[in-house]
């Protein structure tokens, strides 16, 4: 079984599951992207996702039990995820699973995925988490020449400043902003473009322009 539950100061959620579980959403991952029309910077975004997972299945991160008594108490391991990049993840995996068949399981995985984390949405605050839910059931519209560090920069930006419900209310700006024609995402492929142009290399290979952040969860 997967469980998502929201992290105490809405920076995104711990993912929590069985190795048997986790295992599968690892190689639906692995699978959906194989061969999919996304570039390679999206492709290592997405695949994000499953090393995360791993790391949770191989017990590197977190532990949590779960349960009301003796008879059903379970351990699962878990890994956190900070919110713009699952919701970006989750997206475009469905994305992907529209370019070619997919089997029952596949489809299951994705499923639950998406339930587990549209249920956390909602315990954070309803209101948002709509708009949250809304955004992830419309396409994301990738194109060949979007850069996937930007996924990383709108995370920089959403952690940065208050946490949790104030954190939290900046979600939907956050996500709209991933969008490829948004003006936020524009001034960043500008800006990237021309650190670019200044150090004589490609965009793709700026990876990390900012300092990072230490995330209160």
């Amino acid at each position: 079984m997967i469980i998502t539950i929201p992290t105490k100061y809405a920076a995104g959620i711990t993912l929590y599951g069985d190795y048997w579980d986790l295992n599968s959403l690892y190689e639906t991952v692995h699978s959906l992207v194989k061969d999919s029309p996304l570039n390679e910077g999206i492709q290592d975004t997405v695949l994000g996702l499953a090393y995360d997972i791993r790391h949770a299945y191989q017990k590197d991160r977190e532990e949590k039990e779960f349960g009301f008594d003796e008879y059903d108490k379970v351990v699962y391991s878990g890994e956190k995820i900070l919110w713009p990049v699952i919701l970006f993840q989750t997206q475009a995996l469905r994305y992907c699973a529209s370019f070619k068949p997919t089997t029952k399981e596949q489809q299951a995985n994705l499923y639950r995925l998406e339930s587990c984390i549209e249920t956390s949405l909602m315990e954070v605050d309803s209101n948002i988490g709509k708009q949250c839910v809304q955004w992830l059931e419309l396409p994301l519209m990738l194109t060949n020449d979007y850069y996937s560090s930007y996924v990383s920069e709108a995370s920089r930006n959403y952690i940065a400043g208050p946490v949790g419900k104030a954190r939290f209310k900046k979600l939907p700006k956050t996500l709209n902003s991933l969008h490829a024609m948004s003006q936020d995402y524009k001034d960043f492929a500008s800006y990237l473009e021309n650190e670019a142009k200044k150090q004589g290399c490609s965009p793709d290979s700026l990876h990390d322009l900012s300092e990072g952040l230490e995330v209160k969860w």
